[in-house]
């Protein structure tokens, strides 16, 4: 499961990645009658302010972004960390990183097949 945490920070990069200030965002928000203020934004990147499933949903519009993107990677990264709780072995955890590694280039190849501009 994702902290939501994680999900702040994932708000923020792709809000930067697509170049928006988050007046900008705020602005497209309202378009979308969702009330929020820039110091609101500011918070939920900040982790400092949870966000409904309707604020992400929204966010994900205005992104051009689907929802699991605030999802997926953090269970691929868990996936080294279980292992390791449950004390693995050295090279176990090397051949889990490759495994992950290797699951993550293929889902990558499926989204270029099928087109996904959402890479």
């Amino acid at each position: 499961m994702v902290k939501e945490s994680e999900i702040g920070k994932k708000i923020k990069n792709i809000r930067q990645q697509k170049m928006l200030s988050q007046s900008e965002v705020v602005a497209k928000l309202i378009e979308q009658d969702i009330n929020m203020s820039r110091e609101t934004l500011s918070k939920i990147e900040n982790n400092n302010r949870t966000i409904s499933a309707i604020e992400l949903k929204a966010l994900c519009n205005i992104f051009d972004v689907d929802i699991n993107e605030f999802f997926t990677e953090k269970e691929l990264e868990d996936l080294v960390t279980f292992f390791r709780k449950r004390n693995a072995s050295k090279s176990t955890l090397q051949e889990i990183a490759k495994l992950q590694n290797m699951v993550r280039v293929f889902i990558n190849h499926e989204k270029i097949y099928k087109g996904d501009s959402k890479l």
